[in-house]
């Protein structure tokens, strides 16, 4: 695990910590609702395409391409399957890790950010009992649902601003030690 962040060290710098995502359930009482919903949404969308796709090649006397219903097809089922997919990600492949000079992140994508470019940083725990580090102003008001996604897509740094705007590590194992850490490099509040 520390292997695959000691490869993006600068010269100099120091792992600190490392971890992974503790074990968590995809269906859990925080994502389960909105995961569920986002399926209906989903399912009722494609439904929807089918439909209109249909009608409007009978209205036009265009035969149907089985291409097109197929194209729809996997679309959706790329989409349906995208929260399983992301939850699997985050328990595979996801490694967090703090440096005496940034965070880190390997996993789909390797990311790092500077310490003095996180100006605001906060420990937030969800209706599971799982603690996020959430950091940046866009991470501040999500709302617990929003956090595993997000923490894939996150590490969002336009490095032209002087501040990272989303820096997420979800259900990260927090020991005396990490909050040490935390609270010696970032401005926990």
């Amino acid at each position: 695990m520390e292997q695959q962040l000691r490869e993006h060290l600068m010269e100099g710098e120091q792992l600190l910590w490392s971890g992974r995502p503790e074990a968590f359930e995809t269906l859990d009482k925080t994502n389960k609702s909105s995961i569920i919903t986002g399926l209906v949404i989903k399912l009722l969308v494609t439904i929807g395409l089918l439909v209109v796709y249909v009608i409007s090649a009978r209205d036009n006397s265009v035969p149907i391409k089985p291409g097109v219903i197929v194209a729809i097809l996997a679309l959706a089922a790329v989409a349906l399957a995208n929260p399983f997919l992301i939850a699997r990600r985050l328990r595979r492949k996801t490694v967090y890790g703090l440096t005496d000079k940034r965070v880190l992140r390997s996993g789909v994508f390797d990311q790092a950010i500077p310490y003095e470019r996180i100006r605001s940083a906060e420990l937030r725990t969800d209706e599971d009992g799982h603690t996020s580090l959430l950091c940046g102003p866009r991470s501040a008001g999500l709302k617990p649902r929003k956090w595993r996604g997000e923490a894939e897509a996150s590490f969002i740094d336009n490095r032209d601003e002087p501040e990272a705007a989303r820096v997420i590590f979800y259900a990260i194992p927090v020991s005396e030690e990490v909050k040490g850490l935390l609270k010696q490099y970032l401005p926990i509040k």
